[in-house]
């Protein structure tokens, strides 16, 4: 059995390694073309808020507008019929600026039915689309002016823990990041972010397959990276801080779970072959690994135990590393050792809901099919 455990983690840790450790410099080097002095023009940018019920969270974003060194051509908020006083809020604190708040007319709904509502309005080049929840630096449009032009740019969403416990609910998202960036260097990223996510308008208007998913809630940026990618569209992606936006984390394990499941939802709807293989791999080392624990323990054989996981977590802080360093996020990076103790029980409570539990956002069912 020491053999197979020996074998086991070599793979794994050549695996591991070239996707997260090598892809991430082959991807961090990719970036440094990026920088162009004919970089996109804030004047042919303009950004979409869509937003729903989010009293307590708009004020971040509202203020990183009005703190923006630089700022785009126009703003517009798009109202998802909230019941609260979001609005009020938008327009007492953007007063005087360039923006234009939306209402949704009746019957519509959903964050992919706003953004096509206000797309409609919209003659500049470029749309950044980002969530009413976020945050971003000063200097935020001035780098995005820095980015050479392209069809497509996937930026940086991260979550940000308040206290300890949210920390476990912003490492998922961080190791899952980490491997899009991670593959993005070696093949194509898998993943994309509405919540920092900047497109040429011409060609969403060309590619945009809106009628083949429009009955599921969830997931118009995944949905949207497909569009691209399939229609052989130029995409980028950005794994630096400067065109990064923040957001908190889930509020509670019950907001948590619901936000997962939606993400899983969309993410097997899509049918990405090479987003399929990895979880198919990285499923099957996860199974080999608790096994192998149970095996070990079973056997009474706690050296060995001890040396496989130390030498599986040791890997992963290795490979990681890099990554959460870029992003400013070591504290998280460090809590990778009881997040792998947790994570078997966490996955198979995932694996569980996703069969009959149907997610919810803001009140509302989520349709994943």
């Amino acid at each position: 059995m020491i053999l197979l455990l020996g074998i086991y983690l070599i793979l794994y840790g050549v695996m591991i390694g070239l996707i997260v450790f090598i892809g991430f410099f082959i991807q961090t080097k990719k970036e440094r073309s990026f920088v162009s002095k004919k970089g996109i023009q804030l004047s042919e940018l303009t950004v979409l808020i869509p937003f729903r019920n989010e009293e307590n969270r708009i004020e971040g974003v509202l203020k990183s507008l009005l703190e923006s060194k630089k700022k785009p051509f126009k703003v517009y908020f798009i109202d998802d019929h909230s019941t609260d006083k979001t609005v009020d809020q938008i327009e007492s604190t953007m007063k005087g600026e360039s923006f234009e708040l939306l209402s949704l007319p009746s019957g519509i709904t959903g964050k992919k039915s706003a953004l096509r509502y206000a797309i409609k309005l919209i003659n500049t080049k470029y749309v950044l689309t980002i969530d009413g929840d976020v945050l971003f630096s000063t200097n935020y449009f001035l780098e995005l002016e820095k980015l050479g032009e392209c069809q497509m740019y996937l930026q940086p969403a991260i979550m940000k823990a308040r206290n300890f416990k949210e920390y476990f609910y912003e490492i998922d998202l961080g190791l899952v990041n980490a491997v899009n960036v991670g593959i993005a260097g070696l093949l194509r990223p898998i993943m994309a972010s509405g919540a920092n996510l900047l497109y040429d308008l011409s060609v969403f208007n060309s590619v945009d397959s809106i009628e083949k998913h429009k009955t599921i809630s969830s997931g118009d940026d995944m949905y949207l990276l497909k569009d691209f990618r399939e229609n052989g569209k130029h995409v980028r992606l950005v794994s630096s801080l400067e065109t990064a936006v923040s957001t908190e984390t889930p509020q509670s394990f019950n907001e948590f779970l619901n936000q997962r499941l939606r993400w899983l939802g969309k993410t097997l709807d899509l049918k990405d072959n090479l987003a399929t293989g990895l979880g198919v791999v990285q499923s099957l080392f996860t199974i080999v690994f608790i096994l192998s624990i149970v095996g070990l323990i079973i056997s009474t054989n706690y050296p060995a135990l001890f040396i496989f996981v130390g030498v599986k977590i040791t890997i992963d802080l290795i490979v990681f590393f890099p990554y959460f360093n870029r992003i400013k996020r070591l504290k998280t990076w460090l809590l990778i050792p009881l997040y792998e103790l947790l994570f078997p029980f966490y996955g198979l409570i995932i694996l569980l809901l996703m069969f009959w539990y149907k997610p919810k956002w803001k009140g509302r069912k989520i349709a994943n099919r």
